[in-house]
């Protein structure tokens, strides 16, 4: 009966499931945040259609980073954007979202559909090994899973 009493307790079920709560929340941040190699195939799209602009990029306290706004006569409309660091060889995607530019909207006289276009992408140092300055490539994923390279960014620092 102790036992059941103890279980049943409070304090300890209150302890539980705030340790299950932290738990929980490492492992989503740790799966979102780790590096995945990127090994879609893809083509170059040469067009002079595409738009964007890179706001900042570097590292600072550890993490790698690029913000800035991307599109082009497809997206953000139609299709998803893909950001990835290429180091040593190897290329990683980096988690990243969008969010609305009105200021990049109002500059192009765009509809509210296209608000999405600019983008924050970072990844933390304890998921990826990264060099003072890393080349970041745009990718276009559009509706039919065809992958297009937008656009090849070095950061300098």
């Amino acid at each position: 009966m102790k036992v059941y009493e103890h279980v049943c307790n409070p304090r300890v079920i209150s302890v539980t499931l705030i340790a299950a709560c932290i738990a929980i929340l490492g492992l989503s941040f740790a799966s979102w945040n780790k590096a995945k190699s990127f090994s879609l195939n893809s083509e170059f799209a040469e067009n002079g259609e595409l738009k964007y602009s890179i706001d900042s990029c570097g590292t600072k306290k550890g993490t790698l980073f690029i913000k800035g706004w991307i599109f082009n006569s497809t997206y953000p409309l139609e299709g998803s954007l893909i950001i990835t660091a290429k180091m040593s060889g190897r290329e990683f995607v980096i988690p990243l979202f969008t969010f609305t530019r009105d200021d990049v909207s109002k500059n192009f006289s765009r509809t509210d559909a296209f608000d999405n276009v600019g983008f924050n992408a970072s990844i933390n140092k304890i998921f990826i090994d990264y060099n003072e300055s890393a080349e970041f490539n745009f990718y276009i994923k559009n509706n039919s899973g065809n992958v297009l390279k937008a656009l090849s960014y070095e950061c300098q620092q």
